[in-house]
């Protein structure tokens, strides 16, 4: 499962297992904090687990499967710490072609199909259907539906059906679920994730001496996906636009907003979470330069790494998260902060 092996090679706080949300097989399950109602049966599967790895139904994932076990349908719901849909859709896409189940799935349509959804007045959603007949599976698709701060992807593969076969049962799946009449009704409309036009440059970056004040900092004042969670709320009429920097891979994706050359985050694989680089606070006050890594989960919660002396670069982030030595963390208004950080 995606999230728990996110999860595992991050050290996160985070249950071993999922656990079973206690609903029964042939009653409809409806999200507290969307609205969003998954019944029993979808477009002729029958819903055969629901899980959660988290304790506030913040991360879960719905499995339908066809009786002959010919179609199969993982519903995924969760709130990541960047709500875009076309940056969740890039990095749902990568996980997807890079699978060696799928690695020659030829994709249907050349651009991802931008649509709406539900209550939706804008094409806010994205889905793509691939051919795969040299795989297990006939066809595959993914779709990535955003409901306000929350993502919906979904899934979805065949052994039989053709790729338009299958885009068929996926658009039944969608009219089958059952969509909040609200959250999404202001959605901006989905496009493709371009490419940054001029790639960042990396200075000679090292880890810099841990400063306790610049950490306090950093944990106060948020991660970048969180201030840019904070802007779109205070101004929802101006949208912040992801670029792609580099090439996608599986562990990481790494993103730019509106075109920042101070600052980027990764998107690790395709479950919410996001890793944000930036000036750090206390460097711009004390004109050391020095930049701040943080990293926000599903749940919301920050956890602060050890800063660098310049911009680092995503390998350099990566090996830093990888090694799980947090100087700090905040959940809400509890912070816990590491005795090497001072």
């Amino acid at each position: 499962m995606k999230w728990l092996f996110v999860a595992v090679a991050l050290g996160l706080a985070m249950p071993v297992a999922a656990r079973d949300l206690a609903v029964p097989a042939d009653k409809g399950w409806k999200h507290a904090e969307t609205g969003l109602i998954l019944m029993p049966q979808l477009a002729g599967m029958s819903r055969t687990a629901l899980t959660d790895t988290t304790q506030a139904e913040h991360d879960v994932a719905a499995q339908y499967d066809a009786l002959d076990k010919s179609t199969f349908a993982t519903i995924y719901l969760f709130h990541p710490a960047i709500a875009d849909a076309s940056l969740w859709f890039d990095r749902s896409q990568t996980a997807l072609e890079a699978r060696d189940l799928f690695r020659n799935a030829s994709p249907a349509t050349a651009d991802p199909i931008a649509f709406a959804v539900g209550g939706a007045k804008t094409a806010s959603s994205m889905r793509q259907v691939y051919a795969t007949p040299a795989g297990q599976y006939r066809s595959t698709a993914l779709l990535v539906v955003p409901l306000g701060e929350w993502i919906v992807s979904v899934r979805m593969s065949a052994k039989a059906l053709t790729a338009v076969q299958l885009d068929a049962r996926l658009q039944q799946m969608i009219a089958a679920i059952r969509w909040p009449t609200a959250v999404e009704t202001e959605a901006p409309a989905a496009a493709p994730m371009q490419v940054c036009m001029a790639p960042l440059t990396f200075g000679k970056a090292k880890l810099a001496k841990p400063d306790g004040a610049d950490l306090l900092m950093s944990l106060m004042g948020g991660s970048l996906a969180a201030k840019k969670k904070a802007e779109a709320q205070s101004e929802p009429a101006v949208r912040t636009t992801w670029c792609r920097e580099g090439d996608a891979r599986t562990e990481y994706g790494m993103y730019r907003s509106d075109g920042a050359s101070s600052s980027y985050v990764l998107a690790l694989y395709d479950a919410g979470r996001v890793v944000s680089v930036y000036p750090s606070i206390m460097g711009q006050i004390n004109k050391t330069g020095v930049y701040s890594v943080s990293l926000e989960d599903v749940e919301g919660t920050v956890s602060a790494f050890q800063s660098f002396t310049a911009l680092p670069s995503p390998k350099q982030v990566w090996s830093l998260i990888e090694s799980r030595h947090r100087t700090g963390t905040k959940n809400g208004n509890q912070l816990t902060v590491s005795p090497k950080a001072f």
